[in-house]
């Protein structure tokens, strides 16, 4: 738990790490005498060019609309890699329980009998 608030904390305080050196860059080329235009001009270049890359990476992703991917897991002790496969677009029971069970131990019947607490009917 603690790593993933450090994890919030430190993409949260990016934007002011880089505005606080942008100022501490800017202010230093004051004091010194120096235009501050060049550091202003190398900073907005730096942040198009992030801006040109992370959506240059969005679309360059490999990715089609009709395929869902299943993430790489253990099983039995061995890494299965992830894969990509067709989605299926059957919503019948769609937002239904997988299972009666919080624990998820009982099936739900899939041929559409009603299941109540003494078993199904």
């Amino acid at each position: 738990m603690a790593g993933r608030i450090l994890f919030e904390l430190f993409f949260f305080s990016i934007p002011f790490v880089v505005f606080g050196l942008y100022l501490l860059a800017t202010t230093t080329a004051e004091h010194e005498g120096r235009r501050k235009w060049p550091i202003n001009m190398l900073f907005l270049i730096g942040l198009g060019l992030a801006v040109a890359g992370f959506f240059a990476m969005t679309f360059l992703e490999k990715r089609e609309p009709e395929m869902c991917q299943k993430p790489t897991r253990y099983v039995d002790g061995k890494l299965v890699p992830g894969e990509f496969y067709p989605c299926a677009h059957d919503l019948k029971d769609a937002g239904r329980a997988g299972s009666a069970d919080p624990g998820g131990s009982v099936e739900l019947p899939t041929d559409g009998t009603d299941v109540t607490e003494n078993g199904p009917d």
